[in-house]
């Protein structure tokens, strides 16, 4: 298992600067996949906070992965999401924020 995931770690990096590429575009309204990942982000944060934890991280993925978008069904496959969290949690703060989120995208 380790060795998939060495394999599939810069894929999934790619994979999640590419949802927040889609995720915070201000064209949104213009493409049914960032529409899709935007209803996915909000309906994921369930306290409403503009952010999202561990558990919260865990259902965006799933909801992306239901809708085959980015790599998130590779990252539900392995079971990657905790990498895939820490990856994008810049300040280890717990939680991931969409400017967190944009900033792994520039990466």
């Amino acid at each position: 298992m380790q060795t998939i995931s060495k394999t599939l770690m810069p894929q999934v990096f790619t994979s999640l600067a590419l949802v927040a590429l889609l995720t915070l575009s201000a064209s949104a309204h213009a493409n049914p996949q960032r529409v899709q990942l935007q209803a996915n982000f909000l309906e994921a944060d369930v306290d409403k906070n503009d952010q999202l934890n561990v558990a919260e991280f865990k259902t965006f993925i799933n909801l992306n992965a239901d809708h085959k978008l980015g790599r998130a069904v590779s990252i539900r496959r392995f079971g990657m999401y905790t990498q895939a969290f820490k990856a994008i949690d810049a300040n280890g703060d717990g939680v991931v924020t969409k400017e967190e989120i944009a900033a792994q995208a520039k990466n």
